[in-house]
C-alpha cells in the first residue's frame, strides 16, 4: 500500500509538471499567435496604405494625361503615335534587332551599323511619340489610346485619324483589320462600335442621332467612290479611271475631270466631297457588310514589298448629326479615318508598268502630305493644299480646328531601316506642327 501510495505521489507530481508546462506552452502559442495577429494587422494596414498611395498615383496619372491632352488641344498640335509592326516568321529566322520601343511607351531607338574610319559603328537615332505601341500591342490597345478622339466627333468635333508608312508596314491592318475577328477589328470596325454604343447611350439623355457614312479612295490623283452599288459600274469606273489618268497626267489637278470632287465650305470649314456616296446608316451591322463590300473594291496588288500592297489612299468619313430637341442644342461632327497608301522605294519592289505609275503617284502625293505638314510647321503665310487632291481633302483637317491623330506605322526589319528612320522623322516633324485649336461644331 505504501509502494502505491508513493506511485501515485510520483504520479501526481509528473501531472502537475506536465500541466505547467501545458500552460507554460499555452501561453506561448496565445503570445504567438497574438504577434500573428499584430503582424497581420500592420500587413493589412500597410497594404491599404499601399493600395491607396497606388490609386492617389493612379488618379494623378489619369490627371496628367488629361491635362496634357487638354494642353495639346490648346496649342493645336498633331498627336502622333507609332506603332512597330511584329517580325514576320521569314524575319525571325534572319533577323537582327535594330528597333527598340522603351517602357515609357513614348520613346523609339532605331540602331544602324556604319563604316567609319573603316570601322563599325553603331549609330542610334532617337524619337518621341505621344504614344508607341511595340511588336506585342495588340489592336485593342492601339483603338484604346484613339477611344477619346472617337468620342470627340460624338461630341461634335471633327476628328481625322490618318495612318502613315511604308509599304507593308501594317497600316491596313492597324485601321482595318479582320471585321470577322473580334480581336483583329482595326480602327474603323471598332470606332463604328463605340459610336453606335454610345449614340444608344445619348438616347436615353434626349438625343437623337443620325449617321452618315462616305467611303473614297484616291487613286493616281483622282477620286474613286467606293460605294457604288454595281460591280459593273465599279469595274468600268477602274477602267476609266486608268484611261483618263494616261490621258490627263500631264494636267494639273484643277483641270482633271473626276467624278468626284472637292468642294469647300468657308463658312463651316468643311471639305465636301461633291457626287460621292452619302449614306445614312441605323444599324452597326450595315455599317460592317458595307465596309467589308467598299474595302474589296480598294486598288491592291502585290509587289515585292508587300503581297496585298494598297495602291490607293482610302478615306473613311463618318458624318454624325445629333439633335435634343428638349435641351435645344444641336452637335455635328465628323470622324476621318484615313489609310494612305505606303511610301515606295520602285527599285526595291520591284514595281514596273502600271504599277509603276501607281506608285509614282502615290509617293508623288506623300511628298505634298509632308510638304504641307512641313509649311504648317514653318507657320508659313501660304499651305500649298492644292498641290495634291490628298491634302485638297486634308485641308480642314491639318489646317483648320479638327483634332488630328497621325499613326506612324513602321516595320522592326533590318531590310527597312533607312524607310523606318525616313517615317519616324516626318512624324516627329509633324508632332511639332500647329493645326489650330479643335472647335466644337453646334449650339447650346
Amino acid at each position: 500500500m505504501k509502494k502505491l501510495n508513493e506511485h501515485c505521489d510520483v504520479a501526481n507530481e509528473e501531472s502537475n509538471k506536465l500541466s505547467e508546462i501545458i500552460l507554460e506552452s499555452r501561453k506561448g502559442l496565445e503570445l504567438r499567435n497574438n504577434k500573428i495577429i499584430e503582424k497581420r494587422l500592420l500587413y493589412e494596414y500597410q497594404l491599404k496604405q499601399i493600395q491607396e498611395i497606388y490609386a492617389g498615383l493612379k488618379a494623378e496619372e489619369n490627371t496628367r494625361k488629361d491635362l496634357h491632352n487638354q494642353n495639346l488641344d490648346l496649342m493645336g498640335n498633331i498627336r502622333v503615335m507609332c506603332r512597330v509592326r511584329p517580325y514576320t516568321d521569314k524575319e525571325k529566322e534572319i533577323e537582327q534587332v535594330s528597333l527598340e520601343c522603351f517602357d515609357d511607351k513614348h520613346t523609339i531607338q532605331v540602331s544602324t551599323k556604319r563604316l567609319r574610319l573603316w570601322q563599325m559603328q553603331i549609330e542610334k537615332s532617337t524619337y518621341e511619340f505621344d504614344h508607341v505601341f511595340n511588336t506585342s500591342a495588340d489592336q485593342k490597345e492601339v483603338y484604346l489610346e484613339l477611344s477619346p478622339l472617337v468620342q470627340s466627333a460624338i461630341d461634335g468635333y471633327n476628328v481625322c485619324i490618318f495612318a502613315y508608312g511604308q509599304t507593308g508596314s501594317g497600316k491596313t491592318y492597324t485601321m482595318e483589320g479582320n471585321v470577322n475577328s473580334p480581336e483583329k477589328k482595326g480602327v474603323i470596325p471598332r470606332s463604328i462600335d463605340e459610336i453606335f454604343d454610345k449614340i444608344e447611350e445619348t438616347n436615353k439623355l434626349g438625343w437623337n442621332f443620325e449617321v452618315y457614312v462616305q467611303y473614297i479612295e484616291i487613286y493616281n490623283e483622282t477620286i474613286q467612290d467606293l460605294l457604288i452599288d454595281e460591280d459593273k459600274d465599279r469595274k468600268k469606273s477602274c477602267k476609266d479611271r486608268k484611261k483618263s489618268f494616261k490621258e490627263d497626267r500631264k494636267k494639273s489637278f484643277k483641270e482633271s475631270k473626276d467624278l468626284c470632287k472637292i468642294v469647300y465650305n468657308e463658312d463651316t470649314r468643311m471639305t465636301i466631297i461633291e457626287n460621292a456616296e452619302r449614306l445614312k446608316i441605323s444599324k452597326k451591322k450595315d455599317m460592317e457588310i458595307l465596309i467589308g463590300k467598299a474595302s474589296n473594291r480598294r486598288s491592291k496588288s502585290s509587289t515585292n514589298s508587300n503581297s496585298v500592297s494598297s495602291r490607293s489612299h482610302g478615306v473613311f468619313i463618318l458624318h454624325l448629326e445629333g439633335e435634343n430637341p428638349l435641351e435645344k442644342m444641336s452637335s455635328r461632327g465628323s470622324l476621318s479615318l484615313v489609310d494612305l497608301a505606303g511610301s515606295e522605294n520602285i527599285d526595291k519592289s520591284g514595281s514596273v508598268g502600271d504599277q509603276m505609275t501607281e506608285a509614282q503617284s502615290i509617293n508623288k502625293s506623300l511628298f505634298y502630305l509632308r510638304y504641307v505638314i512641313q509649311q504648317i510647321k514653318d507657320k508659313s503665310n501660304h499651305v500649298n493644299y492644292r498641290d495634291s487632291v490628298l491634302t485638297s481633302l486634308l485641308k480642314y483637317s491639318l489646317g483648320g480646328t479638327a483634332k488630328v491623330c497621325m499613326l506612324v506605322n513602321v516595320s522592326p526589319s533590318t531590310d527597312s531601316t533607312n524607310e523606318t528612320k525616313k517615317s519616324l522623322s516626318f512624324g516627329q516633324d509633324a508632332r511639332k506642327a500647329h493645326v489650330g485649336t479643335a472647335m466644337r461644331n453646334g449650339c447650346a
